[in-house]
């Protein structure tokens, strides 16, 4: 006998689980290929927004495609417009990556808009440049953000309402012995 005596409950929790995983690396940003290297950068969130964003980069030998892990990696955002210009180069390194195989950069983004970003790579004599633009959106309302949180008290009312009322049918067809 199935140790859950409703199996689609297992299943219904897997599946609102998903939302809040989160893989290695996030979305695909840039791929490029230069000189004798592919450059992918993803970033995490996958909706790059204003405030604390990862960039990962994925650096491969262009040929082979086999995963380079000794490469120096360093990112370049830049965000023109107005009078001021914001930018930012930081290395990409392992040791802030849980997937070893990529290089990753922390930052915290001041502001919305197209960011320019230039991913250089070096390794031993072969160096090459890739460039291309990140949308940055702007903050995300504090609602939106932790709406799941205001529906924990509810669905706890709801699942206890249900649970009260499936047991008072059963009790009602089934009732115990009158002593």
């Amino acid at each position: 006998m199935s140790r859950f005596r409703r199996p689609y409950i297992p299943i219904l929790l897997f599946l609102a689980a998903g939302q809040f995983l989160r893989a290695d690396g996030g979305k695909v940003q840039l791929q490029r290929q230069a000189g004798p290297f592919l450059i992918t950068v993803f970033s995490d969130p996958s909706v790059v927004r204003v405030g604390r964003v990862d960039l990962s980069v994925l650096c491969q030998k262009s040929d082979d495609k086999s995963t380079i892990l000794d490469a120096k990696i360093f990112l370049h955002l830049t965000k023109p417009g107005g009078a001021e210009i914001v930018e930012f180069t930081l290395p990409a390194t392992h040791q802030a990556a849980t997937n070893k195989t990529l290089y990753v950069a922390h930052l915290d983004l001041p502001t919305a808009g197209k960011w320019k970003v230039k991913v250089d790579a070096s390794r031993g004599g072969d160096e090459a440049s890739v460039t291309g633009d990140l949308n940055v959106l702007p903050k995300e309302p504090l609602l939106l953000t932790y709406w799941p949180f205001f529906l924990v008290v509810p669905l706890i009312a709801l699942l206890f309402a249900i649970n009260r009322r499936l047991r008072r049918g059963r009790e009602l067809r089934h009732p115990r012995a009158q002593r």
